[in-house]
């Protein structure tokens, strides 16, 4: 009888064998086998015996004395590659990049793998080297997706390594769905993937591909997406917000000879985008305000109308519509905190200007002066008393001598005084966009406070609450995966799920203003320099990906929609959690693969 045949997979495994016993490293027994007492513990392949990495594939892979399986793992996949390949030592897990491996890996071919997880090699060590990452949940599922690449590389098919998903496709899932949820998925295997990375991907309000999407994480300005559903559902897309110029009633009633003997008051409604037209257009990117100098104009007319042009006191700024007063959260804590928790937020977010004061009346986010650069901007100690004395020069550059220094007070009730002028601001709807596709925390963090106090309160705490609240009721049970502690996303005390964001864009809808309001991946910010790359052939477009970025230290994410040309809707998140991610840069492989699976997408059942 003729000897059974090996297949291509039995081939690959039995050259393994051969190459193991080559280098002298001593082939993996399985779980349970009877090992001798004598038998020699498992040893590593020295440097010398690794081969030669010039333009070589290389297969990068720890080796500290925990490393031990995948060595075997990367020692298969040199086998299947041959000449072609070679191996690289990251050294021990928690020690940087040995320099003599690090020299061998900069010869190597572009490319290439990574045996294990992020907790074996790190996406630190590899220094942006876009590298397929194979790995599985313990050691024997990192040798069995190994097992699958090699075959697939021996039988000269594609390499890509199995899904690491919460749900496997079944034989009867279509290709096409297992063509997106692969190429969707490709983020887990890039070498910068972490322990700590949820994804979700729904076609159509269906499901396709999750991988731990109910797992809160810190989602940084993904969270915009839960203020701004909550700032819809409670105040309505159409709510505006008002500034008011009053005076005195009684001293109306007493002007003589073009004087007012009394103070005029601007009183400020919360608008969070009052601004002067220079504050606006120092920048190239138009966006929505509301342009304080035509609420002077206003002001003036009604002044000439009365024969006034002097006032005999002040331009006072009342800021009362935000009572509690705060105008940042350095110095707030989350329940329970201890010595070692951090506060709501850092410092640095003040000092570097990533959010403006937070004050019930402030004019160009509460600078004053500013610059083009934000980072040069100077923060207003009394941003209401800076918004009067901006409105101070803005009346005395129309002709009002004004005999008083402006200053921060308390307006006359509103039957002791008489309306001079008022301005309304954009709705929420049209502000949507300096939220969303501008990443705008100061706007975000002041809706937050109106949703506040449109249930008696706008502190941080009880606005958070309020917002929570209405989350809950548009999500159900998936509020739950939601923890809302400021309206911006800088808290390190925020966390979402990949699902819960999926949700807040399916809620919303593909067409509507929330969604159109996102950036456009790779064309406005904050994505500009990030959108979907088409295929390597250069056959072919992309959809348009509407999308929401995330970036914080220890957090890059990224969440949005596309309609692909058969009218299919992908609405998709991406989040990932790990100590100073933010080094990857911001167009890193989890943010390039997420969009090129999105924006590639043309292939589906009706296209």
């Amino acid at each position: 009888m003729n000897a059974p045949r090996l297949g291509q997979r039995g081939a690959a495994v039995a050259a393994v064998v051969v190459l193991l016993a080559a280098l002298g490293v001593p082939f993996p027994r399985p779980a349970g086998a009877q090992t001798s007492s004598s038998a020699a513990a498992p040893v590593l392949p020295p440097p010398e015996v690794l081969g030669d990495c010039t333009d070589a594939v290389p297969v990068i892979v720890a080796s500290d004395a925990d490393a031990q399986s995948d060595i075997y793992s990367a020692v298969t996949l040199v086998g299947v590659l041959a000449e072609r390949a070679c191996i690289v030592l990251a050294g021990d897990r928690d020690e940087p990049f040995p320099g003599d491996q690090l020299r061998r890996l900069a010869t190597a071919a572009a490319g290439g793998y990574v045996v294990g997880g992020p907790a074996a090699v790190s996406g630190a060590k590899l220094g942006g080297r876009d590298i397929t990452r194979v790995y599985g949940a313990d050691r024997w599922q990192t040798a069995t997706a190994v097992g699958a690449v090699a075959a697939a590389l021996a039988a000269g098919e594609d390499p890509s390594a199995p899904d690491n998903t919460d749900d496997e496709p079944n034989d009867n899932t279509p290709a096409w769905q297992q063509r997106l949820a692969n190429e969707f998925s490709a983020a887990l295997r890039s070498s910068e993937a972490t322990e700590d990375m949820c994804m979700s991907l729904y076609r159509n309000g269906t499901p396709v591909f999750e991988h731990q999407a109910n797992t809160p994480l810190l989602p940084a300005s993904l969270a915009k997406l839960a203020t701004v559903t909550a700032a819809l559902s409670e105040l309505g897309a159409d709510a505006t917000f008002t500034t008011q110029v009053v005076a005195d009633a009684s001293a109306l009633a007493s002007v003589s000879d073009g004087v007012l003997r009394g103070d005029l008051y601007l009183i400020g409604g919360g608008d969070p985008v009052l601004a002067t037209p220079g504050y606006i257009n120092r920048i190239a990117d138009a966006r929505p305000y509301t342009d304080v100098t035509q609420l002077a104009d206003s002001v003036m007319e009604a002044l000439d109308a009365l024969g006034i042009d002097t006032i005999d006191g002040a331009i006072v700024g009342d800021g009362s519509w935000f009572a509690d007063g705060e105008q940042s959260y350095t110095t707030h804590y989350p329940p329970g905190a201890t010595s070692e928790t951090p506060p709501i937020w850092k410092q640095s977010y003040l000092s570097q200007n990533f959010v403006g004061v937070l004050s019930g009346l402030i004019i160009n986010d509460g600078y004053s002066p500013y610059t083009v650069d934000r980072r040069s901007h100077t923060r207003s100690t009394d941003s209401v008393q800076a918004a009067a004395s901006n409105f101070d020069d803005l009346l005395e550059a129309r002709g009002v001598v004004i005999r008083q220094r402006p200053r921060s007070g308390s307006a006359p009730a509103a039957n002791d005084s008489t309306d001079l002028g008022a301005i309304t601001s954009p709705s929420v709807a049209e502000m949507l966009v300096r939220i969303l596709r501008y990443s705008e925390n100061t706007p975000a963090e002041m809706l937050l406070k109106q949703i506040g106090r449109l249930h008696g309160d706008s502190s941080r705490a009880a606005s958070a609450a309020a917002a929570t609240a209405a989350l809950a009721e548009v999500l159900g049970t998936t509020a739950d995966e939601i923890v809302l502690v400021d309206g911006s996303g800088l808290s390190v005390h925020n966390r979402m799920s990949c699902e819960a964001a999926v949700r807040l864009l399916l809620l919303a809808g593909a067409d509507s203003r929330f969604a159109t309001s996102l950036s456009i991946a790779g064309r406005t910010p904050t994505l500009t320099s990030c959108g979907p790359q088409t295929p390597a052939n250069g056959n072919g477009s992309t959809n348009t990906v509407f999308a929401k970025g995330g970036q914080l230290n220890d957090s890059s994410a990224i969440a949005g929609v596309s309609t692909a040309a058969n009218g299919d809707v992908l609405t998709f998140a991406m989040i990932a959690n790990e100590p100073l991610i933010i080094r990857i840069g911001s167009c890193n492989s989890l943010r390039q693969r997420t969009l090129n699976a999105i924006g590639r997408y043309t292939y589906g059942p009706s296209s």
